[in-house]
């Protein structure tokens, strides 16, 4: 009887151990969702993201990285992050239109030249102007691809009056506007749609960063792209604020310490090697690469114009400070992101 008392006591004593342990001394495990798949860049972006936190926290936290939208589809990712479903979500704020409405200034024609300076002028542009839109999460980086250029199934094109009557597939949002503005016709989807889409026939072609031809795989069906350098788009990286506010406050120095600024520039420099590293892969497929002329470029930017201007109306009828803001945007980017010299 006194042998199972002692082992009795000794378990006991252990379970108590346990319990009264910090919390710091577990290890927390943090799920990560994006919907790029396998091959993504994201996954060039996360998961060494991911080694990083583990080892600056000494592993007290793991970040499990999930790609291809296996915890939800593109445009829930926001929610997902919200609401708890995933600790970290990424994704693309012009999936859920009209609800950014200052974030979306990043979505305007011919503003950023590379996604590492882009993306660092943006979440600058954040701090500054877009924080009550961002204010149920917390944000670890905001950030843009690189310039996006037109992807075609058929036909070349080098001037908006080649694109008359096209459908072409666009993620929502401004891109839809200022497809618009150049003559064709815009179809939402998300980038997993396209390649079903642009195969199908359901669309002429999209615009999209050279690295989506790759990742993709749009380099098996595109016959031609044009390096129009268009447009970019904003892009979150955001954390359940709940569970952010839970950790222990060494474990959110970690975070912060990967995140903000610095996080931007390193997403940003992944997506620029997968920039070039896409460009190669549509020359070696045997797309035909169109460059355009600086007098043709003129032409694409003029048919856009219209767009940003709507866009301060609109803004500034909602009572919102669309001029300002898209002012210092433009400030940030020349910054951070000015073009390369010719």
């Amino acid at each position: 009887m006194h042998r199972y008392l002692k082992h009795f006591a000794f378990a006991a004593v252990c379970a108590l151990a346990t319990l009264c342990a910090p919390a710091s001394a577990q290890t927390i495990e943090l799920r990560l969702s994006h919907w790029g798949g396998p091959t993504h860049v994201n996954q060039k972006v996360f998961v060494p993201w991911a080694e990083m936190v583990a080892k600056k926290s000494g592993g007290k936290l793991k970040v499990t990285v999930f790609h291809s939208g296996v915890l939800g589809k593109p445009a829930d990712h926001w929610d997902m992050a919200e609401n708890g479903v995933v600790d970290i979500g990424w994704g693309t704020h012009n999936y859920t239109a009209g609800r950014f409405p200052l974030t979306s200034a990043m979505d305007l024609p011919y503003l950023a030249n590379s996604s590492k300076g882009g993306s660092r002028a943006l979440h600058e542009y954040y701090l500054k102007h877009l924080q009550k839109e961002h204010q149920k999460v917390k944000v670890l980086w905001l950030q843009c691809p690189a310039p996006f250029h037109l992807h075609m199934t058929k036909k070349a094109v080098l001037v908006p009056q080649d694109l008359a009557g096209l459908r072409i597939r666009t993620g929502g949002g401004q891109l839809s506007e200022i497809v618009k503005a150049i003559g064709g016709v815009p179809v939402a989807l998300s980038v997993p749609e396209t390649y079903q889409a642009m195969e199908r026939g359901v669309v002429d072609g999209t615009i999209l960063p050279y690295e989506a031809g790759k990742a993709f795989k749009l380099i098996e069906i595109t016959k031609h792209v044009t390096a129009l350098g268009i447009y970019t788009a904003s892009q979150f990286t955001v954390m359940n604020l709940a569970k952010y506010n839970a950790l222990p406050t060494e474990l959110r120095g970690v975070i912060d310490e990967l995140s903000g600024p610095w996080g931007a520039e390193f997403a940003g420099a992944a997506w620029d090697k997968a920039e070039e590293e896409g460009l190669a892969a549509i020359k070696a497929a045997g797309v035909q690469h169109h460059k355009i002329s600086d007098q043709q470029r003129a032409e694409w930017r003029e048919k856009t114009k219209a767009v940003a201007e709507e866009w301060v109306r609109t803004m500034e009828g909602k009572g919102l400070p669309g001029r300002r803001a898209l002012a210092d945007l433009k400030d940030l980017i020349k910054r951070h992101d000015p073009a390369p010299s010719q």
